[in-house]
């Protein structure tokens, strides 16, 4: 399996700083110069869950650099590359994914510029952050908001395969895809038709149930995790889930997926008119051969929800 090495988000970073005038060059305190480059992955699919990725970075509190992201721009994994910066310098980024003109989700980062290294600050679009507001200086993380910065202490340092994922030859190409779709917030869990599923209320409003699903044959990552539904009695489909997830090992050659959150309710359907309703679910996932393969269950969801 080949695997995309990560390509840089806009110009070098060094000659933005220097338009601006900040002293952030080597050498200027007579201290071996340090490098922080960010590391972008998105869980959530580029076109179906937004159109453009805004993305801005400043050293020092001042705005260096700022690009957007469209069409066949929106490419992940991307990397965001300082340069070589003095120690100690203050550098942030902030990325604001869009879809048409509405803004759904925001993640900041930031440290300070280690002494002699290159290191990497991974951020990541997650699905439970969509529509999630922080104060600043937090960032979502986990459907949470939490203090954006990391010390470049604990930072790991760059390495240009940060993300392959950790395959390993498990679950990947190799015979006939498959798709297993199950249920669980922290684990894969069988689910077979008739089963019935919990309804839970989610933290930022709306209800959902948790999907998850084992796989064999698919790329471990970079494979776009689709999740849809049908009432089958209300002439009703809600919104799909389209997500972008590295999948974790599994035995006997597969690997899994879980703690998919699929909404089911919206205005015209509140949740009391969907409790104890039939569902038909399905998970599909194509990876990046293009190959695809998918799995449908007939569940009942819960007559409550909690």
């Amino acid at each position: 399996m080949k695997h995309r090495r990560p390509r840089p988000l806009a110009t070098p970073f060094a000659r933005a700083v220097a338009a601006v005038g900040l002293a952030a060059l080597p050498g200027a305190c007579g201290e071996p110069p340090g490098e922080v480059v960010f590391g972008v992955r998105s869980e959530l699919a580029p076109g179906p869950s937004f159109t453009r990725l805004d993305a801005r970075v400043s050293v020092n509190g001042v705005e260096v650099q700022s690009q957007s992201f469209e069409g066949a721009a929106l490419d992940f994994p991307m990397e965001l590359e300082t340069g070589e910066l003095e120690p100690e310098t203050p550098v942030s980024v902030e990325l604001v994914a869009i879809q048409g003109l509405v803004p759904i989700l925001t993640k900041t980062g930031s440290t300070t510029v280690p002494r002699d290294r290159r290191v990497l600050l991974e951020l990541v679009l997650e699905s439970e952050c969509v529509a999630v507001e922080c104060e600043p200086g937090t960032t979502c993380k986990d459907g949470l908001c939490v203090d954006d910065f990391e010390s470049p202490d604990t930072l790991p340092s760059y390495d240009p395969d940060w993300a392959r994922g950790t395959s390993g030859g498990v679950c990947e190409p190799g015979g006939p895809a498959e798709v297993i779709l199950g249920e669980g917030q922290s684990d894969f869990h069988d689910v077979d038709d008739g089963d019935v599923l919990q309804v839970e209320a989610g933290p930022q409003g709306g209800y959902h149930v948790w999907i998850a699903a084992r796989l064999k044959n698919l790329t471990q990552s970079g494979s776009v995790t689709t999740v849809s539904g049908r009432f089958v009695d209300l002439d009703y489909e809600p919104p799909p889930s389209i997500v972008i997830f590295t999948f974790d090992p599994d035995e006997g050659d597969y690997c899994k997926i879980y703690g998919l959150r699929f909404r089911i309710d919206d205005e015209a359907h509140p949740v009391d008119s969907l409790l104890g309703e039939s569902l038909e679910l399905t998970v599909s996932i194509t990876d990046q051969n293009d190959e695809t393969a998918s799995s449908t269950r007939v569940v009942r969801l819960s007559d409550d929800f909690i």
